[in-house]
């Protein structure tokens, strides 16, 4: 045979045997390709895996790739999944799938910056991301500083609340730079069995508003669909007897850390969470102690008013059954006290910020030296939350609990407001106003919105917040869910307030309607104006709380 000669056979059929060597060449690639896909996996070395990707706190750049079918689809049905390349360095991931995912304050189309979740078994990708099946890639729409959910599943898991790791990823869509986003493990069977020993019971999700009276999605679980265990935790929360309510409860929830959860809920302000308005969580019957846990979900948008108070009004049902509970009441509160003491510590935490801002720098500026700049400059906007959310609570530890209110004909009368600047740059005072009215006066309230509140502990009932204002200029902040312009609300809210003064008026009327499920409970009373230019005088003769049943 010459040198070179591959193959050669007599009678000249030397090229159609090597077109048929090859195709036997093809068949046993894509026999031995399809066996590795069928070959279980190492649960260990992707658990090992992914906890050296997470130790590392870096930052991966992903080139995705989607043939045009698959965009085409994309902006059809966003939430379907499409078969996608992933690119991260030399290592190409194939066959894996992607959908935009994000709620109503997040989602953005795939021509914008689309969040997105990355699925290695939809299509049955070859291999795993760093030993992880699924992930998430935020793309910070709501946070910043990007570094919101890290930190506060660090928090979490801390507390002994399972929550997912996050880290960083810069992330290019079919060539086009989209920037920044958070990479976040997904939570399903692998993230269960990181955190209990049989991973196969039933985990849910939730759609807005859904609580676990709801019939709530089911993500992950082996047994057939009944939701028997939400039903038995609904009812034990709707129990009227404190005592049977306190016995089952502990049948059917995980008290402990349930405490945990909805103290951290509180203590880092997540209004869009399970404890306020019955949102981002996921709920898991752990088989081997029969009971359910919740998990944190979605985490970028914490600390945004500072001041919620220890034990506020709560909307979700266990977190209502906890406060109308007088033993578990008394345990939250305990436990919020040692959880504020052991790991919400401002130092420790904005020490963590500030490393993980530094491990990450030397990437994102080889890749955009903008995009590390704004990076860095941003992180000090979640290290002052902390340390103003650490001093309020110090306050509020520190000061003795406030007095209930009297409530007599007419209403009870407020006073003893504090201020609450915000973070826009305007002004605020109790001024006599030109009329002669004693006033809390505001100006310019921007998007953050500046506000006057008051702290108070309210018995079970309906309220209404009432009180008299005049606006002058007000222009509307972008929405944000809370109210436009000026009004009254409570903190905590999860719907905008129906009371919205703009433009410029005469002294109007202003009423907001409450209601306090149980009690007695800490209950933020708020004058507030959320606009980009204008100024609000709210009389402070007029400003009474009705008890309205």
């Amino acid at each position: 045979m010459k040198q070179g000669t591959i193959f050669a056979a007599p009678g000249g059929g030397g090229g159609r045997d090597w077109v048929a060597l090859l195709v036997l060449l093809g068949i046993f690639l894509g026999l031995a390709d399809a066996q590795a896909r069928l070959t279980p996996r190492d649960k260990r070395k992707d658990n090992a895996a992914a906890d050296a990707f997470f130790a590392t706190n870096g930052v991966v750049i992903l080139r995705i790739e989607i043939p045009e079918a698959g965009l085409a689809s994309l902006r059809k049905t966003p939430r379907k999944f499409v078969s996608a390349t992933v690119r991260e360095g030399d290592k190409v991931y194939e066959d894996v799938g992607v959908h935009i995912k994000g709620s109503a304050g997040s989602f953005r189309g795939l021509d914008d910056k689309p969040g997105l979740t990355l699925s290695f078994s939809t299509f049955e990708a070859a291999d795993y991301f760093h030993g992880l099946k699924k992930l998430h890639l935020n793309n910070g729409a709501q946070d910043g500083t990007y570094l919101s959910e890290m930190t506060c599943a660090n928090l979490f898991r801390a507390a002994g609340v399972p929550a997912g790791r996050a880290s960083h990823a810069i992330v290019e869509l079919n060539g086009r730079k989209l920037g920044l986003f958070v990479l976040v493990e997904g939570m399903e069977k692998q993230f269960l069995g990181r955190h209990f020993k049989n991973p196969n019971g039933s985990l849910y999700g939730q759609s807005g508003g859904g609580d676990v009276s709801d019939a709530l999605e089911r993500m992950e679980g082996n047994d057939p669909l009944t939701r028997a265990d939400l039903r038995a935790l609904t009812a034990a929360a709707n129990e009227p007897d404190a005592a049977r309510r306190l016995e089952a409860l502990r049948k059917t929830l995980d008290i402990e850390r349930f405490l945990s959860f909805m103290a951290l809920e509180v203590m880092l302000c997540h209004w869009d969470g399970y404890t306020f308005a019955r949102h981002n969580y996921r709920v898991y019957h752990d088989l081997d102690t029969d009971r359910m846990l919740f998990f944190p979900h979605d985490m970028d948008q914490m600390m945004g008013d500072l001041n919620i108070a220890i034990e506020p009004g709560v909307n979700g049902l266990v977190a209502q059954a906890v406060m109308r509970t007088p033993e578990l009441r008394a345990a939250y509160r305990q436990r919020f006290g040692q959880i504020f003491t052991n790991h919400f510590q401002a130092t420790v935490l904005t020490n963590q910020i500030h490393q993980v801002v530094q491990r990450a720098l030397p990437v994102m500026k080889a890749y955009n030296p903008n995009l590390a700049r704004d990076f860095e400059n941003n992180s000090a906007g979640l290290k002052n939350r902390i340390v103003g959310r650490a001093q309020s609570l110090a306050r509020q530890f520190g000061q003795p609990p406030p007095q209930p209110l009297r409530f007599e004909s007419g209403g009870a009368r407020l006073k003893d407001w504090r201020k609450e600047p915000g973070s826009g740059s305007g002004a605020m005072d109790a001024v006599a106003h030109s009329e002669g009215r004693k006033t809390l006066w505001i100006r310019n309230g921007g998007e953050g919105g500046a506000s006057w509140r008051l702290r108070l502990p309210l018995e079970a009932g309906r309220y209404r917040l009432e009180g008299v204002a005049k606006v002058k200029d007000v222009a509307p902040a972008v929405p944000d869910g809370k109210g436009q312009g000026a009004g009254l609300r409570i903190s905590g809210a999860t719907v905008p307030r129906p009371n919205q003064l703009t433009g410029s008026s005469g002294w109007e009327k202003l009423a907001y309607e409450f209601d306090v499920a149980s009690g007695p409970l800490e209950v933020d009373l708020v004058c507030e104006l959320r606009g980009n230019k204008g100024e609000v005088w709210f009389d402070a003769e007029s400003l009474r709380l009705v008890k309205v049943k």
